[in-house]
């Protein structure tokens, strides 16, 4: 065989990516085909191998490339001039369920930490962790630490436990709503009511805790 040698077309190399994402949302690591990929890229097989170097390679660059591509859309504003949690939260879910439908490709693999990790080859799941905890760690403190700096914590909570504890809400909050989207691709953020009621019960109970006074 004769390998192919020369730079990238940066052309190509964004078809298949696009391609990657979108079928690796749809059916997950193991039953997403490199065939498949390669005819959405308008591309030859050969060619995905070439450019990515296997299966696993490209499904690493696809999660990342969705991450990437998120980020860059992100309207950080959204959470950071919100002027107390239950505001930011509610925003912000709202913003990522309208996100989740517009780009619901990259939205749906960026939830590949959690949502596919067990189906994945161990090393590929070293390397979708390593990603997951990189952004999370970037991102993170960037959207939510201005609003918990405005908060009147009561004495012995640490503003680090509260972030822990939203970004966990946040990610149960992405699966309701992934759920619905998937049962109705056609839904608007108007449909979603459901999960916004359930957003402002999460909210309520992690301000003010679930047992009765005593």
């Amino acid at each position: 065989m004769v390998k192919r040698s020369g730079p990238k077309d940066p052309e190509k190399e964004r078809r298949i990516l696009d391609a990657a994402i979108a079928n690796f949302a749809k059916d997950g690591y193991q039953n997403a085909k490199t065939d498949q990929i390669a005819e959405q890229a308008d591309v030859s097989k050969g060619l995905v191998f070439h450019y990515f170097g296997s299966k696993a390679k490209l499904y690493v660059t696809a999660v990342q490339a969705s991450y990437d591509r998120l980020i860059e859309m992100a309207d950080l504003s959204v959470w950071q001039d919100a002027p107390d949690l239950k505001s930011m939260i509610l925003r912000a879910t709202k913003y990522k369920i309208q996100m989740q439908i517009d780009h619901p490709a990259e939205f749906g693999l960026s939830m590949a930490p959690y949502a596919d990790l067990g189906h994945l080859p161990p090393t590929v799941q070293e390397q979708v962790r390593h990603i997951w905890n990189s952004e999370m760690t970037a991102m993170v403190p960037s959207m939510i630490d201005p609003v918990i700096d405005r908060l009147n914590l009561r004495p012995g909570v640490k503003p680090a436990t509260v972030q822990k504890l939203m970004t966990a809400m946040t990610m149960l909050i992405g699966e309701d709503a992934k759920a619905l989207i998937q049962n109705n691709p056609d839904i608007t953020i108007s449909e979603m009511g459901t999960v916004i009621h359930e957003v402002e019960d999460y909210i309520d109970i992690l301000e003010h805790g679930f047992l009765a006074d005593a």
